[in-house]
């Protein structure tokens, strides 16, 4: 999606997104969130993050966009390799601790966190080691988060007081995201893959289950990837009754949301 020419590259902000689906990146000026250039590339066969760092080059030896100089650079990683934890409960030393319950995890494997100070949430996960250090050969200083600290902050600081549990879910060409939260509180978060429309409302279907929360009434609101002609909007309709559609994929290709420099973290 490419929007304007590149006018005073320097003076402009580049956000990108990487994650073992695809690369994505957009480029606005300090002062408006409006995009000026905005790409996607789709990856082919990529399941290690070995894989990714190989395309990730390529791109960036065919792209000249992304040889230009910019105020600032900020990179969002997407992926599974997280855990949220509260603050009152966090030890910036018992990192592994934490993430090797629900992660499988390296030695080598480089953890780091997102403070989401206005929640009191700590998110702990591990970034692409990998192309963090090609970015930092690229570009030098840049900063780095994880998509669902950002998901969690942009959805639970602008939720509203409810007496009931709400359902987000994020939906992408392969993975989704989920959030239950009650107010201001984060009950469950979880990133999954799927390949087919089963094992999408499999996920969705076990998630509620764990909070023994009645598909029947509880809301569930989608955004990304998926409109009610889609067949997993079709599927999971047959399971949960109380659905909406916030935003579809032709509104939301790139899920800008994720990619938005002013993020407040």
């Amino acid at each position: 999606m490419k929007i304007n020419p590149l006018v005073n590259s320097e003076l402009n902000i580049l956000s990108i997104q990487v994650s073992l689906d695809g690369f994505s990146f957009y480029i606005h000026s300090d002062n408006s969130n409006e995009p000026i250039h905005a790409e996607h590339f789709a990856y082919k066969n990529v399941t290690t993050a070995e894989q990714a760092l190989i395309e990730i080059q390529q791109l960036f030896e065919n792209s000249a966009i992304l040889h230009n100089s910019f105020s600032n650079v900020s990179v969002v990683y997407a992926n599974e390799l997280y855990t949220i934890v509260p603050k009152q409960l966090f030890d910036p030393k018992n990192l592994t601790d934490y993430l090797k319950f629900n992660t499988k995890i390296l030695k080598t494997d480089f953890i780091v966190y997102d403070e989401l100070e206005s929640l009191d949430l700590i998110n702990i996960y591990v970034p692409y080691t990998n192309i963090n250090n090609f970015f930092f050969d690229h570009f030098g200083t840049f900063t780095y988060y994880h998509s669902q600290s950002i998901l969690i902050k942009n959805i639970l600081q602008d939720s509203t007081v409810s007496a009931e549990p709400q359902v987000y879910i994020q939906v992408g060409l392969k993975t989704f995201d989920l959030l239950i939260y009650e107010g201001k509180s984060l009950l469950l978060s979880n990133h999954f893959k799927y390949t087919t429309d089963a094992d999408f409302v499999y996920y969705i279907l076990f998630c509620l289950e764990q909070l023994a929360l009645n598909p029947e009434e509880i809301k569930v609101s989608f955004k990304g990837f998926i409109d009610t002609e889609d067949s997993k909007y079709q599927l999971i309709y047959a399971y949960v009754r109380n659905v909406e559609i916030v935003e579809t994929v032709e509104e939301n290709q790139l899920n800008y949301a994720y990619l938005k420099y002013n993020l407040n973290l």
